[in-house]
């Protein structure tokens, strides 16, 4: 079969990857005429990633051992924790090399536009050109043009993230996040990438530009550039495929991405490495997508739980955060799935029961009335 996609990030380049090894022929269209450009993402992933692909340690700008959590009261918490700090271009232009040296064809500078009989239009300096196609995969995105195109667009709620690159003093193996009314409905971050620069922003439905300028104060520096761009909230009620099963989304084109923290990386590549596995055993790629669902549902449920607490709530989460117990427990489970550890959170820290009405809240909330903040 011939298989087009549209989008070179990692949810794009790794269906490339996986599929071209299935003997298909693969076609990689990308917009821009670069790969990697331009960055609209932090680049923090969990030790997950390298189950997906090798190693690279030249896409790793740090590692970091720790999390710090600012509480509202001004009281902080450190975590353990073993994650990355990758050069985020550099992720997918490795991610794309991999696929380009499995017999993946890219094609730089060309705009997908629509469909044609048996094939996609796409535009490439001025001129237009339909491509000969049986599947069409769209990794384009939370503005999914591949899904208007198809007609299984739907309306999507979506975070403003906005980032800076600061040039200052930084410990380059702890990253900071700050909770409370001051980043309501989300948090502030500051990422290293060396001793000297950090990535720092905020993501939010409201006040976003309020809300970077405070968390940009708290670091005062050269400010190298920066960055914003859409966030996509997680709902099941998006469509991943047409009724044909001809056109596929995946990653932030579906929406899969985790509402606790906005990452959508390694949930964006699983997702890929799931439709592969549907187009090789010709299953169907939205029933197989449900195990991956639950997880991104449990995220939006925890998130939504978390956007009904108070500043005293994120005072005493985060004192219940002390526990070391949590910290083992946090540092043995990638943060992606969190079903496989959530229930045994309460089980070593009986004090965040102290929350479980608020979850169940939320849990039996109806579903017009959810609000993410």
């Amino acid at each position: 079969m011939r298989i087009s996609i549209i989008g070179a990030g990692p949810a794009g380049s790794y269906a490339a990857l996986l599929i071209v090894k299935q003997g298909h022929e693969v076609h990689v269209f990308e917009d821009h005429d670069e790969i990697g450009n331009p960055v609209q993402c932090t680049g923090i992933v969990t030790h997950g990633l390298w189950n997906l692909v090798p190693k690279d340690d030249s896409i790793i700008r740090t590692e970091l051992s720790q999390v710090k959590i600012h509480a509202p009261d001004g009281s902080t918490m450190a975590v353990k924790l073993h994650e990355f700090v990758l050069d985020r271009a550099g992720l997918d232009k490795y991610i794309a090399r991999l696929a380009q040296e499995a017999g993946a064809k890219y094609h730089l500078g060309h705009r997908f536009i629509g469909f044609a009989e048996n094939g996609v239009r796409v535009r490439n300096k001025g001129k237009e050109l339909i491509i000969p196609t049986d599947i069409t995969i769209g990794a384009d995105g939370p503005n999914s043009e591949v899904a208007k195109a198809a007609g299984i667009w739907t309306p999507r709620k979506v975070w403003g993230g906005v980032q800076a690159t600061i040039r200052g003093n930084y410990a380059p193996d702890t990253f900071d996040v700050f909770f409370g009314k001051e980043f309501e409905g989300f948090f502030g971050w500051a990422v290293p990438e060396s001793k000297s620069v950090a990535r720092v922003g905020i993501a939010s439905q409201h006040k976003a530009r309020e809300m970077f300028h405070r968390i940009t104060k708290r670091y005062p520096g050269t400010l190298i550039g920066w960055q914003s761009g859409p966030i996509p909230i997680y709902d099941r009620k998006v469509p991943v495929q047409n009724k044909r099963r001809t056109v596929f989304l995946v990653g932030d084109a579906a929406g899969l991405v985790k509402a606790t923290t906005g990452g959508g990386i390694i949930t964006g590549m699983v997702s890929s490495r799931i439709l592969a596995d549907c187009i090789k055993n010709r299953k169907n790629y939205a029933r197989a997508l449900k195990p991956l669902r639950r997880d991104l549902a449990l995220h939006r449920l925890m998130r939504r739980t978390m956007n009904t607490f108070t500043e005293a709530d994120y005072n005493k989460l985060i004192r219940c955060m002390s526990n070391p117990r949590i910290h083992k427990l946090l540092m043995d489970n990638p943060r992606d799935f969190p079903s496989r550890f959530i229930a045994r959170l309460f089980f070593v820290e009986p004090r965040l029961l102290l929350f479980a009405k608020n979850f169940i809240k939320q849990l039996l909330l109806p579903r017009n009335e959810v609000s993410y903040g």
